[in-house]
């Protein structure tokens, strides 16, 4: 079942927050402790959105997102996937997708024009973009990160 973030998540979020991390190449930019995420994650679910997917009353996936307008065009809205987890032994199901359903469909409430999805840069990520691409989703930018 895929449903919006509550309260009672907080810790469910941390625990995918703190995998997301330690998998993502981000994990070598900046350290966070968990009052620190917790502070983010209650942050996300008051000013942009926290889906989430529950397997049998447990949590095995998220998603965080945020609307904001175009840096070119104040009127457009773009909402972006800021965060994009499925617990390792639930990748093969549907969560991912359906996640990325409730997404769009918010999104599309909040009168977004377009959606951003990423994908980390690591072992699976030609799996993700395939995945991506079957959705209707094409490559538009690449980021590139170096640490100062």
């Amino acid at each position: 079942m895929i449903r919006l973030a509550t309260a009672n998540d907080d810790e469910a979020i941390l625990a995918m927050a703190k995998e997301f991390i330690s998998f993502s190449p981000y994990a070598d930019f900046a350290s966070t402790t968990d009052n620190e995420l917790r502070a983010t994650i209650k942050w996300c679910m008051s000013n942009a959105t926290i889906f989430v997917s529950e397997n049998n009353g447990t949590l095995i996936g998220m998603l965080i997102a945020i609307i904001a307008p175009m840096w070119y065009a104040p009127t457009a809205l773009v909402a972006s996937e800021m965060a994009w987890w499925i617990n390792t032994e639930h990748r093969r199901g549907t969560a991912a997708i359906r996640l990325v359903q409730a997404f769009e469909n918010w999104a599309r409430e909040k009168g977004a024009i377009a959606v951003c999805m990423s994908n980390l840069q690591v072992d699976n990520a030609n799996a993700v973009c395939g995945m991506l691409n079957r959705m209707g989703y094409n490559r538009t930018e690449q980021t590139h990160t170096k640490r100062i």
